[in-house]
């Protein structure tokens, strides 16, 4: 595991540039329900290939399957934690509910990680990129149980998003929490841009009730209208969060 985060790292460029991120929610009557994020960089491994790393990747598992909860990473290292100042215990203590899945096989060119939490309350859910910004953090390692970063409370992130469920409306917001930590990330990813222009973040949202009407006009809808399908590049994204925004109207 440890292998497969030295090679991300080593190709950061090409792993930002052909990455899909699909954010899938299925939501329940009572509110409850469950999200993830994947972000797929197959295309990346298939690049890899493409280019000859077969060095790079030797040693390396031909196939990793495996799912990881914070209930347990956080119960193990409890201990050092316990030696954080609170407000970073705090933010340790929001990942508990969410899990992650990693999965890939070299030989098909296939790197899926994914990102999920089982909510009984949609809020649940906003704190869905701190988890992927642990794991950046702590390393694909520290997933297995035996990262040197478990002491380490997630850093700021300049791009939240807050999803709420009210009556017959539903509403993912996403916004700026640090304009100036937001430009520092985008000038990081100037000499990126022409690369990143390929890579798009996805929504498919299934609910419980018809969907009256969607503030996105681009979205479109399954056949019996309870599944939202809408996506935007996602170097638009990360200049503009709003772009993604989304205000979803029930029928009664």
């Amino acid at each position: 595991m440890n292998k497969l985060k030295i090679l991300i790292a080593g190709f950061a460029g090409f792993f930002l540039a052909s990455c899909t991120f699909n954010e899938t929610l299925t939501l329940n009557e009572d509110g409850s329900g469950i999200m993830t994020i994947q972000m797929d960089a197959s295309a990346m491994m298939a690049m890899m290939s493409s280019m000859g790393t077969e060095e790079k990747m030797k040693g390396m598992e031909d196939k990793i399957d495996t799912t990881f909860y914070f209930k347990d990473f956080l119960a193990e290292k409890k201990d050092s934690i316990q030696n954080l100042p609170v407000e970073q215990q705090n933010k340790l203590k929001k990942l508990e509910p969410y899990g992650v899945h990693v999965f890939m096989d070299a030989k098909e060119n296939k790197l899926l990680y994914d990102v999920f939490v089982n909510f009984n309350d949609i809020s649940q859910a906003d704190n869905m990129f701190d988890v992927f910004n642990q794991i950046n953090n702590t390393g694909v390692n520290s997933t297995s149980g035996s990262g040197s970063g478990a002491e380490e409370a997630p850093k700021q992130e300049s791009i939240k998003v807050k999803y709420a469920y009210e009556g017959n409306i539903f509403k993912r917001d996403a916004y700026i929490t640090d304009a100036q930590l937001h430009k520092a990330e985008l000038d990081s990813l100037k000499d990126m841009e022409m690369m990143m222009g390929g890579a798009l973040y996805k929504l498919t949202y299934t609910f419980p009730k018809t969907i009256k009407t969607v503030s996105q006009q681009d979205a479109t809808l399954s056949q019996d209208r309870k599944t939202l399908y809408y996506q935007a590049e996602y170097l638009e994204y990360l200049k503009n969060p709003d772009v993604l925004d989304i205000e979803v109207v029930f029928d009664n």
